[in-house]
Protein backbone atom coordinates (compact mmCIF):
# COMPACT_ATOMS: atom_id res chain seq x y z
CA UNK A 1 0.00 0.00 0.00
CA UNK A 2 2.94 2.48 0.85
CA UNK A 3 3.96 1.31 -2.48
CA UNK A 4 1.48 2.48 -4.43
CA UNK A 5 0.85 5.69 -2.10
CA UNK A 6 4.68 6.31 -3.25
CA UNK A 7 3.86 6.04 -6.95
CA UNK A 8 1.07 8.20 -6.52
CA UNK A 9 3.23 11.14 -5.37
CA UNK A 10 5.04 10.79 -7.99
CA UNK A 11 4.50 11.39 -12.23
CA UNK A 12 2.17 9.07 -14.33
CA UNK A 13 3.76 8.82 -17.59
CA UNK A 14 1.25 8.55 -20.39
CA UNK A 15 3.04 7.08 -23.71
CA UNK A 16 1.81 7.43 -27.04
CA UNK A 17 3.05 5.95 -29.85
CA UNK A 18 2.20 5.99 -33.63
CA UNK A 19 4.41 4.68 -36.48
CA UNK A 20 3.71 5.71 -40.11
CA UNK A 21 2.28 1.71 -40.75
CA UNK A 22 0.05 2.04 -37.90
CA UNK A 23 -1.84 5.37 -39.64
CA UNK A 24 -2.99 2.71 -41.90
CA UNK A 25 -4.71 1.19 -39.39
CA UNK A 26 -7.56 4.35 -39.13
CA UNK A 27 -8.24 6.84 -36.26
CA UNK A 28 -8.51 4.83 -33.59
CA UNK A 29 -4.85 5.10 -33.18
CA UNK A 30 -4.04 8.30 -33.59
CA UNK A 31 -1.96 10.58 -31.51
CA UNK A 32 -4.72 12.71 -30.50
CA UNK A 33 -7.42 9.58 -29.77
CA UNK A 34 -4.38 8.09 -27.72
CA UNK A 35 -4.20 11.06 -25.41
CA UNK A 36 -7.78 10.85 -24.88
CA UNK A 37 -8.19 7.67 -23.95
CA UNK A 38 -5.19 8.00 -21.59
CA UNK A 39 -6.25 11.27 -20.31
CA UNK A 40 -9.71 9.90 -19.58
CA UNK A 41 -8.13 6.88 -17.49
CA UNK A 42 -5.70 8.84 -15.62
CA UNK A 43 -8.96 11.17 -14.53
CA UNK A 44 -11.06 8.47 -13.67
CA UNK A 45 -8.17 6.46 -11.36
CA UNK A 46 -7.45 10.03 -9.69
CA UNK A 47 -4.13 10.35 -11.14
CA UNK A 48 -3.54 13.65 -11.61
CA UNK A 49 0.73 14.78 -11.93
CA UNK A 50 0.56 13.21 -15.54
CA UNK A 51 2.79 13.90 -18.38
CA UNK A 52 2.74 12.79 -21.85
CA UNK A 53 5.63 11.06 -23.95
CA UNK A 54 5.54 11.19 -27.58
CA UNK A 55 6.48 9.24 -30.50
CA UNK A 56 4.86 10.43 -33.66
CA UNK A 57 5.74 8.50 -36.90
CA UNK A 58 8.25 5.66 -35.00
CA UNK A 59 8.51 2.47 -35.15
CA UNK A 60 7.73 -0.24 -32.15
CA UNK A 61 10.63 -2.49 -33.21
CA UNK A 62 13.05 -0.08 -31.82
CA UNK A 63 13.24 1.12 -28.87
CA UNK A 64 15.57 4.16 -29.79
CA UNK A 65 13.05 6.78 -29.74
CA UNK A 66 12.92 9.89 -28.59
CA UNK A 67 10.08 10.22 -26.34
CA UNK A 68 10.52 6.75 -25.01
CA UNK A 69 13.92 6.89 -24.15
CA UNK A 70 13.25 10.23 -22.05
CA UNK A 71 10.45 8.69 -20.33
CA UNK A 72 12.90 5.51 -19.41
CA UNK A 73 15.57 8.22 -18.20
CA UNK A 74 12.82 10.28 -16.21
CA UNK A 75 12.09 6.32 -14.59
CA UNK A 76 15.71 5.89 -13.36
CA UNK A 77 16.00 9.43 -12.04
CA UNK A 78 12.82 8.39 -9.81
CA UNK A 79 10.61 10.91 -10.85
CA UNK A 80 7.62 8.52 -12.74
CA UNK A 81 6.03 6.26 -10.98
CA UNK A 82 3.24 4.84 -13.09
CA UNK A 83 3.26 4.18 -16.97
CA UNK A 84 0.32 3.74 -18.83
CA UNK A 85 -0.76 2.96 -22.48
CA UNK A 86 -2.97 2.53 -24.91
CA UNK A 87 -2.29 -1.35 -25.48
CA UNK A 88 1.14 -3.29 -25.26
CA UNK A 89 1.79 -2.71 -28.99
CA UNK A 90 2.40 1.16 -28.59
CA UNK A 91 4.64 0.34 -25.88
CA UNK A 92 6.56 -1.88 -28.65
CA UNK A 93 6.69 -4.57 -31.04
CA UNK A 94 10.18 -6.61 -30.02
CA UNK A 95 8.63 -8.78 -26.67
CA UNK A 96 12.26 -9.64 -25.81
CA UNK A 97 12.70 -5.87 -25.47
CA UNK A 98 9.36 -5.28 -24.09
CA UNK A 99 9.83 -8.00 -21.56
CA UNK A 100 13.27 -6.76 -20.63
CA UNK A 101 11.09 -3.30 -19.27
CA UNK A 102 7.88 -4.78 -18.24
CA UNK A 103 8.91 -7.37 -16.53
CA UNK A 104 12.41 -6.33 -15.26
CA UNK A 105 13.56 -3.06 -15.25
CA UNK A 106 9.70 -1.65 -14.11
CA UNK A 107 9.53 -4.06 -10.77
CA UNK A 108 13.43 -2.52 -10.02
CA UNK A 109 11.97 0.96 -9.77
CA UNK A 110 8.54 -0.24 -7.96
CA UNK A 111 6.87 1.18 -11.95
CA UNK A 112 3.39 0.69 -11.86
CA UNK A 113 2.69 -0.06 -15.26
CA UNK A 114 -1.24 -0.63 -17.42
CA UNK A 115 -1.97 -1.31 -20.60
CA UNK A 116 -5.29 -0.64 -20.69
CA UNK A 117 -7.17 -2.17 -24.05
CA UNK A 118 -5.20 -5.67 -22.86
CA UNK A 119 -6.23 -5.79 -19.60
CA UNK A 120 -2.75 -4.84 -18.38
CA UNK A 121 -2.24 -3.70 -14.64
CA UNK A 122 1.12 -4.68 -13.07
CA UNK A 123 -0.78 -3.83 -9.33
CA UNK A 124 -3.17 -6.67 -10.28
CA UNK A 125 -0.75 -9.62 -10.54
CA UNK A 126 0.81 -11.07 -14.02
CA UNK A 127 -1.29 -11.34 -17.37
CA UNK A 128 -0.63 -14.66 -18.96
CA UNK A 129 -1.53 -13.67 -21.87
CA UNK A 130 0.49 -10.81 -21.98
CA UNK A 131 3.83 -12.63 -23.44
CA UNK A 132 1.81 -14.22 -26.48
CA UNK A 133 0.47 -10.64 -27.17
CA UNK A 134 3.84 -9.71 -27.11
CA UNK A 135 4.88 -12.45 -29.73
CA UNK A 136 1.90 -11.61 -31.62
CA UNK A 137 2.78 -7.74 -31.70
CA UNK A 138 6.27 -8.75 -33.07
CA UNK A 139 4.63 -11.33 -35.75
CA UNK A 140 2.40 -8.23 -36.80
CA UNK A 141 5.48 -6.02 -37.44
CA UNK A 142 7.40 -8.68 -39.13
CA UNK A 143 4.68 -9.39 -41.24
CA UNK A 144 3.97 -5.87 -42.35
CA UNK A 145 7.75 -5.18 -43.08
CA UNK A 146 7.51 -8.68 -45.38
CA UNK A 147 4.80 -7.12 -47.28
CA UNK A 148 6.18 -3.68 -47.08
CA UNK A 149 10.05 -5.08 -48.78
CA UNK A 150 8.80 -7.01 -51.48
CA UNK A 151 6.27 -3.07 -52.67
CA UNK A 152 9.30 -1.81 -52.61
CA UNK A 153 11.42 -4.14 -54.54
CA UNK A 154 8.60 -4.04 -56.81
CA UNK A 155 8.81 -0.53 -57.30
CA UNK A 156 12.79 -0.11 -57.62
CA UNK A 157 12.40 -3.03 -60.13
CA UNK A 158 10.13 -1.11 -62.42
CA UNK A 159 12.54 1.75 -62.35
CA UNK A 160 10.79 4.18 -60.31
CA UNK A 161 13.08 6.21 -58.13
CA UNK A 162 13.01 4.56 -54.43
CA UNK A 163 13.65 8.27 -52.42
CA UNK A 164 11.82 10.95 -52.38
CA UNK A 165 14.53 12.99 -52.05
CA UNK A 166 15.46 14.31 -55.49
CA UNK A 167 19.25 14.85 -55.55
CA UNK A 168 20.80 17.96 -55.91
CA UNK A 169 20.29 20.16 -59.06
CA UNK A 170 16.67 18.91 -59.70
CA UNK A 171 12.92 19.38 -58.74
CA UNK A 172 9.61 18.06 -58.93
CA UNK A 173 7.76 18.45 -61.91
CA UNK A 174 4.52 20.78 -60.51
CA UNK A 175 2.77 18.76 -62.95
CA UNK A 176 3.63 14.71 -62.45
CA UNK A 177 5.53 14.81 -59.13
CA UNK A 178 6.94 11.56 -60.65
CA UNK A 179 9.29 13.24 -62.81
CA UNK A 180 11.96 15.33 -62.34
CA UNK A 181 12.78 18.82 -63.82
CA UNK A 182 16.37 20.44 -64.22
CA UNK A 183 16.80 23.41 -61.80
CA UNK A 184 18.88 25.44 -63.25
CA UNK A 185 20.29 27.52 -60.32
CA UNK A 186 21.50 24.33 -58.62
CA UNK A 187 22.58 22.81 -61.78
CA UNK A 188 25.10 25.35 -63.02
CA UNK A 189 26.54 24.71 -59.50
CA UNK A 190 26.66 20.71 -60.68
CA UNK A 191 27.94 21.56 -63.98
CA UNK A 192 30.58 23.74 -62.88
CA UNK A 193 31.99 20.93 -60.25
CA UNK A 194 32.41 18.61 -62.66
CA UNK A 195 34.03 21.48 -64.62
CA UNK A 196 36.79 22.06 -62.04
CA UNK A 197 37.45 18.51 -61.14
CA UNK A 198 37.93 18.35 -65.39
CA UNK A 199 40.89 21.42 -64.60
CA UNK A 200 42.25 19.63 -61.81
CA UNK A 201 40.49 20.58 -59.04
CA UNK A 202 39.77 18.05 -55.95
CA UNK A 203 37.00 17.64 -53.64
CA UNK A 204 38.79 19.88 -50.75
CA UNK A 205 39.68 22.78 -53.12
CA UNK A 206 36.52 23.10 -54.66
CA UNK A 207 34.55 22.95 -51.52
CA UNK A 208 37.09 25.65 -49.92
CA UNK A 209 36.09 27.74 -53.51
CA UNK A 210 32.55 27.49 -53.24
CA UNK A 211 32.57 28.76 -49.61
CA UNK A 212 34.97 31.76 -50.45
CA UNK A 213 31.99 32.24 -53.24
CA UNK A 214 29.24 32.35 -51.00
CA UNK A 215 27.32 29.08 -52.80
CA UNK A 216 24.70 27.21 -50.27
CA UNK A 217 24.98 23.90 -49.42
CA UNK A 218 22.93 21.83 -50.72
CA UNK A 219 20.99 21.13 -47.52
CA UNK A 220 20.53 24.89 -46.91
CA UNK A 221 19.74 25.67 -50.40
CA UNK A 222 16.40 22.73 -50.09
CA UNK A 223 15.46 24.51 -46.97
CA UNK A 224 15.84 28.30 -49.43
CA UNK A 225 13.25 27.10 -51.62
CA UNK A 226 10.77 25.85 -48.84
CA UNK A 227 11.84 22.05 -49.03
CA UNK A 228 13.20 19.95 -45.74
CA UNK A 229 17.03 19.11 -45.76
CA UNK A 230 17.45 15.29 -46.57
CA UNK A 231 21.07 16.15 -43.84
CA UNK A 232 21.50 18.22 -41.06
CA UNK A 233 22.26 21.66 -41.78
CA UNK A 234 25.93 22.81 -41.43
CA UNK A 235 26.08 25.46 -39.08
CA UNK A 236 27.24 28.29 -42.00
CA UNK A 237 25.12 27.85 -45.05
CA UNK A 238 28.09 28.09 -47.00
CA UNK A 239 30.44 25.25 -45.50
CA UNK A 240 30.77 22.77 -48.00
CA UNK A 241 32.35 19.31 -46.91
CA UNK A 242 34.37 18.05 -49.22
CA UNK A 243 32.74 14.44 -49.02
CA UNK A 244 29.73 16.26 -50.01
CA UNK A 245 31.24 17.13 -53.60
CA UNK A 246 32.91 13.69 -53.91
CA UNK A 247 29.45 12.31 -53.25
CA UNK A 248 27.51 14.15 -56.27
CA UNK A 249 30.59 13.98 -58.09
CA UNK A 250 29.67 10.32 -58.77
CA UNK A 251 25.67 10.11 -58.60
CA UNK A 252 25.02 8.82 -61.91
CA UNK A 253 21.55 10.66 -62.17
CA UNK A 254 23.30 13.69 -63.44
CA UNK A 255 23.53 11.85 -66.52
CA UNK A 256 20.28 10.90 -66.64
CA UNK A 257 19.47 7.53 -64.96
CA UNK A 258 17.92 6.23 -62.11
CA UNK A 259 19.68 4.07 -59.41
CA UNK A 260 17.89 1.90 -57.25
CA UNK A 261 18.61 -0.08 -54.06
CA UNK A 262 22.20 1.38 -53.05
CA UNK A 263 21.61 1.15 -49.32
CA UNK A 264 19.70 -1.59 -47.71
CA UNK A 265 18.48 -2.54 -43.88
CA UNK A 266 19.39 -5.95 -41.97
CA UNK A 267 15.84 -6.49 -40.74
CA UNK A 268 12.99 -4.70 -39.60
CA UNK A 269 14.29 -4.20 -36.15
CA UNK A 270 17.71 -2.45 -37.48
CA UNK A 271 16.93 0.72 -38.93
CA UNK A 272 20.35 1.46 -39.87
CA UNK A 273 20.97 1.61 -43.57
CA UNK A 274 23.58 -0.13 -45.40
CA UNK A 275 25.63 0.76 -48.18
CA UNK A 276 25.27 -2.26 -50.90
CA UNK A 277 28.48 -3.14 -53.19
CA UNK A 278 27.65 -0.92 -57.17
CA UNK A 279 26.68 -4.55 -58.33
CA UNK A 280 23.68 -4.63 -56.30
CA UNK A 281 22.61 -1.34 -57.88
CA UNK A 282 19.72 -1.48 -60.48
CA UNK A 283 20.34 1.37 -63.13
CA UNK A 284 17.46 2.89 -65.41
CA UNK A 285 18.94 4.59 -67.91
CA UNK A 286 18.01 7.89 -69.59
CA UNK A 287 15.16 8.15 -67.02
CA UNK A 288 14.98 12.17 -66.58
CA UNK A 289 16.86 14.82 -68.66
CA UNK A 290 20.58 15.11 -68.11
CA UNK A 291 22.67 17.79 -66.18
CA UNK A 292 26.09 16.41 -67.05
CA UNK A 293 27.27 14.56 -70.74
CA UNK A 294 27.94 11.32 -70.33
CA UNK A 295 31.45 12.30 -71.71
CA UNK A 296 31.66 14.36 -69.10
CA UNK A 297 30.92 11.95 -66.18
CA UNK A 298 33.26 9.08 -67.41
CA UNK A 299 36.25 11.41 -67.47
CA UNK A 300 35.31 12.99 -63.84
CA UNK A 301 35.07 9.31 -62.84
CA UNK A 302 38.50 8.32 -64.37
CA UNK A 303 39.86 11.07 -63.22
CA UNK A 304 38.98 10.37 -59.58
CA UNK A 305 40.43 6.72 -60.06
CA UNK A 306 43.76 8.49 -59.83
CA UNK A 307 45.04 11.52 -57.81
CA UNK A 308 46.48 14.11 -58.93
CA UNK A 309 49.11 16.28 -56.80
CA UNK A 310 49.69 19.58 -57.20
CA UNK A 311 53.17 20.92 -57.58
CA UNK A 312 54.36 22.83 -54.78
CA UNK A 313 53.78 26.53 -56.73
CA UNK A 314 49.85 25.09 -56.11
CA UNK A 315 49.86 23.91 -60.08
CA UNK A 316 48.48 20.45 -61.74
CA UNK A 317 50.76 19.55 -64.17
CA UNK A 318 49.20 19.57 -67.81
CA UNK A 319 49.94 15.80 -68.06
CA UNK A 320 48.95 14.81 -64.77
CA UNK A 321 47.29 11.31 -64.97
CA UNK A 322 47.71 10.72 -68.64
CA UNK A 323 51.35 9.55 -69.15
CA UNK A 324 52.74 6.19 -68.78
CA UNK A 325 56.27 4.33 -69.74
CA UNK A 326 56.02 2.62 -72.71
CA UNK A 327 58.20 -0.27 -71.19
CA UNK A 328 57.21 -0.88 -67.74
CA UNK A 329 53.47 0.41 -67.63
CA UNK A 330 54.25 2.67 -64.70
CA UNK A 331 53.42 6.67 -64.55
CA UNK A 332 55.56 9.22 -65.37
CA UNK A 333 56.43 12.00 -62.48
CA UNK A 334 56.66 15.38 -63.31
CA UNK A 335 60.02 17.38 -62.29
CA UNK A 336 59.78 20.63 -61.52
CA UNK A 337 61.72 22.92 -59.02
CA UNK A 338 62.91 26.35 -57.88
CA UNK A 339 66.86 25.69 -60.06
CA UNK A 340 64.66 24.78 -63.01
CA UNK A 341 63.95 26.91 -65.66
CA UNK A 342 60.12 25.97 -67.29
CA UNK A 343 61.65 25.38 -70.69
CA UNK A 344 63.39 22.17 -68.33
CA UNK A 345 60.34 20.92 -66.71
CA UNK A 346 60.29 17.24 -67.58
CA UNK A 347 58.48 14.10 -67.18
CA UNK A 348 60.26 10.72 -66.42
CA UNK A 349 59.61 7.14 -65.40
CA UNK A 350 58.29 6.24 -61.79
CA UNK A 351 59.88 2.60 -61.70
CA UNK A 352 63.30 4.38 -62.42
CA UNK A 353 62.90 6.79 -59.84
CA UNK A 354 61.74 4.61 -57.11
CA UNK A 355 64.31 1.69 -58.63
CA UNK A 356 61.66 -1.07 -58.38
CA UNK A 357 61.96 -2.32 -61.68
CA UNK A 358 65.19 -2.37 -64.69
CA UNK A 359 63.43 0.63 -66.35
CA UNK A 360 64.87 3.42 -68.07
CA UNK A 361 64.36 7.21 -67.42
CA UNK A 362 61.71 8.03 -70.46
CA UNK A 363 62.67 11.52 -69.81
CA UNK A 364 61.14 14.10 -71.69
CA UNK A 365 60.59 18.04 -71.51
CA UNK A 366 57.33 19.24 -71.08
CA UNK A 367 57.68 21.79 -73.39
CA UNK A 368 58.60 19.00 -75.89
CA UNK A 369 55.68 16.92 -75.03
CA UNK A 370 52.83 19.77 -74.63
CA UNK A 371 54.36 20.53 -78.69
CA UNK A 372 54.11 17.22 -79.84
CA UNK A 373 50.55 16.31 -78.48
CA UNK A 374 49.13 19.39 -79.72
CA UNK A 375 50.06 19.20 -83.12
CA UNK A 376 48.61 15.66 -82.78
CA UNK A 377 45.71 16.41 -81.66
CA UNK A 378 44.87 19.34 -83.97
CA UNK A 379 45.71 17.12 -86.95
CA UNK A 380 43.48 14.42 -85.91
CA UNK A 381 40.62 16.88 -84.99
CA UNK A 382 40.30 18.61 -87.93
CA UNK A 383 40.66 15.60 -90.06
CA UNK A 384 37.84 13.49 -88.22
CA UNK A 385 35.50 17.27 -88.73
CA UNK A 386 37.00 17.04 -92.62
CA UNK A 387 36.70 13.06 -93.48
CA UNK A 388 34.34 12.24 -90.72
CA UNK A 389 32.75 9.28 -92.29
CA UNK A 390 35.18 7.77 -94.00
CA UNK A 391 37.28 8.26 -91.02
CA UNK A 392 35.27 5.97 -88.58
CA UNK A 393 34.21 3.44 -91.78
CA UNK A 394 38.22 2.14 -91.07
CA UNK A 395 38.65 2.94 -87.78
CA UNK A 396 35.08 0.87 -86.18
CA UNK A 397 35.79 -2.03 -88.57
CA UNK A 398 33.89 -5.16 -87.60
CA UNK A 399 30.52 -6.54 -88.39
CA UNK A 400 28.46 -3.46 -86.47
CA UNK A 401 24.91 -5.11 -87.90
CA UNK A 402 25.84 -7.94 -85.81
CA UNK A 403 26.45 -6.03 -83.05
CA UNK A 404 23.89 -4.12 -83.08
CA UNK A 405 21.67 -7.28 -83.20
CA UNK A 406 23.44 -8.78 -80.45
CA UNK A 407 22.80 -5.65 -78.37
CA UNK A 408 19.35 -5.41 -79.37
CA UNK A 409 18.69 -9.34 -77.83
CA UNK A 410 20.56 -8.29 -74.85
CA UNK A 411 18.34 -5.49 -74.09
CA UNK A 412 14.91 -7.86 -74.45
CA UNK A 413 16.77 -10.60 -72.64
CA UNK A 414 17.19 -8.17 -69.69
CA UNK A 415 13.68 -6.34 -70.02
CA UNK A 416 11.81 -10.00 -70.09
CA UNK A 417 14.28 -11.07 -67.16
CA UNK A 418 13.44 -7.58 -64.50
CA UNK A 419 10.05 -8.19 -65.39
CA UNK A 420 9.99 -11.94 -64.45
CA UNK A 421 11.70 -10.78 -60.94
CA UNK A 422 9.14 -7.79 -59.95
CA UNK A 423 6.32 -10.79 -60.76
CA UNK A 424 7.88 -13.24 -58.58
CA UNK A 425 8.52 -10.09 -55.73
CA UNK A 426 4.71 -9.87 -56.00
CA UNK A 427 4.46 -13.55 -55.97
CA UNK A 428 5.92 -13.98 -52.34
CA UNK A 429 3.95 -11.83 -50.24
CA UNK A 430 0.81 -13.58 -51.83
CA UNK A 431 2.40 -16.62 -51.42
CA UNK A 432 3.13 -16.45 -47.83
CA UNK A 433 -0.52 -15.35 -47.26
CA UNK A 434 -2.53 -17.80 -48.81
CA UNK A 435 0.08 -19.93 -46.19
CA UNK A 436 -1.24 -18.30 -43.45
CA UNK A 437 -4.91 -18.55 -44.63
CA UNK A 438 -4.42 -21.95 -44.96
CA UNK A 439 -5.37 -22.27 -48.72
CA UNK A 440 -1.75 -24.37 -49.04
CA UNK A 441 -0.10 -25.93 -46.51
CA UNK A 442 3.68 -25.30 -45.13
CA UNK A 443 5.19 -27.99 -46.88
CA UNK A 444 3.93 -26.69 -50.09
CA UNK A 445 4.98 -23.22 -49.27
CA UNK A 446 8.54 -24.57 -48.49
CA UNK A 447 8.25 -26.26 -52.16
CA UNK A 448 7.14 -23.37 -54.48
CA UNK A 449 8.70 -20.83 -52.00
CA UNK A 450 12.10 -22.73 -52.68
CA UNK A 451 11.64 -23.28 -56.23
CA UNK A 452 10.42 -19.22 -56.73
CA UNK A 453 13.85 -18.21 -54.59
CA UNK A 454 15.77 -20.33 -57.22
CA UNK A 455 14.58 -19.16 -60.27
CA UNK A 456 14.84 -15.72 -58.94
CA UNK A 457 18.53 -15.66 -58.33
CA UNK A 458 19.06 -17.36 -61.74
CA UNK A 459 17.52 -14.45 -63.23
CA UNK A 460 19.14 -12.15 -60.94
CA UNK A 461 22.32 -13.56 -61.80
CA UNK A 462 21.32 -13.15 -65.98
CA UNK A 463 20.49 -9.55 -65.27
CA UNK A 464 23.67 -8.78 -63.59
CA UNK A 465 25.58 -10.54 -66.41
CA UNK A 466 24.08 -8.91 -69.11
CA UNK A 467 24.42 -5.09 -67.31
CA UNK A 468 28.20 -6.35 -66.71
CA UNK A 469 28.03 -6.81 -70.71
CA UNK A 470 26.41 -4.04 -71.67
CA UNK A 471 28.71 -2.19 -69.45
CA UNK A 472 31.83 -3.66 -71.11
CA UNK A 473 30.32 -3.14 -74.59
CA UNK A 474 31.29 -0.40 -76.66
CA UNK A 475 28.38 1.91 -77.84
CA UNK A 476 29.59 3.11 -81.07
CA UNK A 477 26.78 5.01 -82.54
CA UNK A 478 26.49 7.26 -78.99
CA UNK A 479 30.71 7.81 -78.93
CA UNK A 480 30.30 8.65 -82.23
CA UNK A 481 28.41 11.32 -81.79
CA UNK A 482 29.59 12.65 -78.91
CA UNK A 483 33.19 12.52 -80.31
CA UNK A 484 31.68 14.60 -83.40
CA UNK A 485 30.05 17.14 -81.38
CA UNK A 486 33.50 18.16 -79.21
CA UNK A 487 35.84 18.10 -81.93
CA UNK A 488 32.93 20.51 -83.28
CA UNK A 489 33.03 22.55 -80.36
CA UNK A 490 37.25 22.08 -80.25
CA UNK A 491 38.78 21.67 -83.49
CA UNK A 492 40.15 25.41 -83.45
CA UNK A 493 41.25 25.21 -79.85
CA UNK A 494 44.61 27.78 -79.10
CA UNK A 495 45.83 26.34 -76.27
CA UNK A 496 46.22 22.64 -74.76
CA UNK A 497 44.09 22.74 -71.38
CA UNK A 498 43.75 20.20 -69.08
CA UNK A 499 40.09 20.07 -69.83
CA UNK A 500 40.79 19.59 -73.29
CA UNK A 501 43.30 16.47 -72.67
CA UNK A 502 40.72 14.79 -70.12
CA UNK A 503 38.03 14.89 -72.60
CA UNK A 504 39.71 13.58 -75.32
CA UNK A 505 42.97 11.63 -74.65
CA UNK A 506 42.66 8.36 -72.76
CA UNK A 507 46.40 7.76 -72.32
CA UNK A 508 50.02 8.88 -73.50
CA UNK A 509 52.87 6.04 -74.03
CA UNK A 510 56.04 7.47 -73.82
CA UNK A 511 59.07 5.35 -75.26
CA UNK A 512 62.40 5.98 -74.23
CA UNK A 513 63.68 7.34 -77.61
CA UNK A 514 60.87 10.19 -76.61
CA UNK A 515 58.32 8.84 -79.52
CA UNK A 516 55.18 9.19 -78.16
CA UNK A 517 51.49 7.32 -79.05
CA UNK A 518 48.40 9.48 -78.22
CA UNK A 519 45.38 6.76 -77.18
CA UNK A 520 42.22 8.52 -77.62
CA UNK A 521 39.05 7.92 -76.05
CA UNK A 522 35.90 6.97 -77.41
CA UNK A 523 37.31 3.30 -78.04
CA UNK A 524 39.26 5.21 -80.80
CA UNK A 525 43.00 4.24 -79.50
CA UNK A 526 46.14 5.23 -81.20
CA UNK A 527 44.91 6.92 -84.50
CA UNK A 528 48.91 8.45 -85.79
CA UNK A 529 49.02 5.96 -87.97
CA UNK A 530 45.42 5.71 -89.55
CA UNK A 531 45.19 9.37 -90.09
CA UNK A 532 48.47 8.88 -91.86
CA UNK A 533 47.33 6.73 -93.97
CA UNK A 534 44.46 8.91 -94.89
CA UNK A 535 46.32 11.41 -95.73
CA UNK A 536 48.25 10.06 -97.98
CA UNK A 537 45.34 8.53 -99.68
CA UNK A 538 43.57 11.75 -99.81
CA UNK A 539 47.00 13.40 -100.74
CA UNK A 540 48.88 16.04 -98.08
CA UNK A 541 46.54 18.56 -98.89
CA UNK A 542 43.57 16.47 -97.05
CA UNK A 543 45.32 17.35 -93.76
Amino acid sequence: MSNQSTNNEKLTALYVRLSNDDEREGESNSIVNQKKMLSKYASDHNLRKTTFYIDDGVSGTTFNRKGFQAMIADIESGLVGTVIVKDMSRFGRDYLQVGLYTDIMFPEHNIHFIAINDGVDSVQGDNEFTPFRNIINEWYAKDTSKKIRAVFKAKGLSGAPLSNILPYGYIKDPNNPTQWLIDEDSAMIVRRMFQLTIEGYGPTQIAKKFESEKILTPAHYAVSLGRKASTVLPKSPYHWNDRTIAYLLEKHEYVGHTVNFRTTRKSYKDKRKIHQDKKDWVIFENTHEAIIEQSVFDTVQELRKHKRRPTRQKELPLFSGLLYCADCGGKLYFNRGKGIDRKQENYFCSSYRRRTTECTAHYIRSVVLEEVVTKNLRKTMKYIQANGKSFFVDVLKGDQQARKKEAQQQQKQLYDAQKRIAELDAIFPQLYEDMVSGRINSERFDKLSSAYEKEQATLKQQVLDILNEKQAELDVNAYIQELRQFVRKHVYFETLTSELLHEMIDKIIVHDNKQIEVHYKFGLGELGNLVEEHCIKKGRGAC
